[in-house]
């Protein structure tokens, strides 16, 4: 069987945790103690500790500890549960946060599943989409950007920011958004524009947002486009400030 401790307040975690392997080894003396971590673990290990008894003690007590922050590790032991499940040895995991598949597994088998969060703290937005096994959606800052919602874009961008986000990857969403606002707009259908229908659409309806006419929303997102393009450059330059100059651009939207 095994237990599982995990949360963003790691250190109160593994106090669990070790708590729980001192009274497993107070209740089984004879019991010889293991420790998996990153540096000793392997497959074979962990079906040597999961199958074994000793000689003079009935079980073995097993403290497995972050496995889970390496991906290979991850997946090996995700299809291992059920076996550690029936083990006759006891394990302890001690891991940090937990996407939506492996919390499901653990769930899934674990005789005790108990989380440990820090009090007051607020997930950022990489964090509660990592806790769902998903990923930041770039296209929301496409969106938003289409919408001309510069109050939530500047929002998703601190965000950015906070989760260290590359400044390529926000501004390359921001390029292909203007460019294609921009082929819409001065294009009578998709197959002119070079855009998909559905992308076609959605563009020049966001489009409508930087003018009141085609000829005026031409003009600002051709502005906008050449902005995005020097930008680029001179960031890479070392003469602009990617972050700080993407940040001015989201705010005089």
């Amino acid at each position: 069987m095994f237990y599982l401790f995990y949360g963003a307040d790691t250190a109160k975690a593994r106090s669990q945790a070790y708590k729980v392997v001192e009274a497993a080894k107070k209740k089984h003396e004879t019991a010889e103690f293991f420790k998996l971590d990153s540096e000793n673990f392997s497959a074979s290990k962990l079906d040597e500790l999961s199958a074994s008894q000793g000689l003079f003690y009935s079980a073995f007590i097993i403290l497995a500890d972050k496995l889970c922050d390496d991906e290979d590790t991850s997946e090996i032991l995700l299809k291992k549960l059920k076996e550690l499940k029936e083990s006759p040895n006891f394990f302890i995991f001690l891991e940090g946060a937990l996407n939506k598949k492996e919390l499901e597994k653990f769930g899934k088998y674990a005789e005790k599943v108990e989380e440990f969060n820090k009090p007051g703290r607020k997930l950022n937005k990489k964090e509660a989409l990592a806790a769902k096994g998903e990923k930041i959606d770039f296209f929301e800052f496409a969106n938003t950007l289409g919408e001309r919602n510069k109050k939530l874009l500047w929002t998703l961008y601190q965000d950015a920011l906070a989760e260290e986000v590359a400044s390529e990857e926000v501004h390359a969403m921001f390029f292909w958004q203007v460019k294609s606002m921009l082929a819409a707009v001065k294009s009578k259908d998709a197959t002119e524009a070079g855009l998909n229908p559905y992308v076609f659409t959605k563009s020049k309806g966001y489009a409508q947002n930087y003018g009141t006419t085609a000829l005026e929303s031409e003009k600002k997102l051709k502005e906008m486009s050449t902005r995005l393009f020097e930008m680029y450059h001179e960031a890479h330059r070392g003469k602009a400030d990617f972050a700080v100059a993407l940040e001015r651009f989201i705010l005089e939207l």
